[in-house]
């Protein structure tokens, strides 16, 4: 555990060191990306959590297969309000936009 913990700090000070080279822009970018990345997370999480495959979640919601993968994969994709529901409805969610401050990176 100790060997975990101190490769988990030695991680953390290094994304600190490498986010304080960055110009605003490019930190920008980087949370930008990693909110796909949180979105992308989620839908997986809740689809699996569902027992759902993609094609399953495809069927129920509207949305192309295809689409549903690239969105869990964060690839290329910018997906609508209107896709976005489609998908929490069909997995049995709300979709909400909360405060950056309220959540915890």
């Amino acid at each position: 555990m100790v060997v975990m913990r101190t490769l988990s700090t030695q991680f953390e000070d290094d994304v600190r060191a490498m986010r304080a080279g960055l110009t605003p822009e490019q930190r920008a970018e980087g949370e930008m990306y990693g909110r796909e990345i949180l979105l992308a997370n989620t839908i997986t999480d809740l689809r699996r959590a569902r027992g759902l495959t993609q094609m399953q979640l495809a069927e129920r919601s509207g949305v192309p297969q295809g689409q549903i993968s690239r969105i869990e994969c964060a690839v290329g994709v910018n997906p609508t309000q209107k896709t976005l529901l489609k998908l929490a409805r069909a997995l049995d969610a709300d979709l909400c936009i909360v405060p950056r401050d309220a959540v915890s990176d």
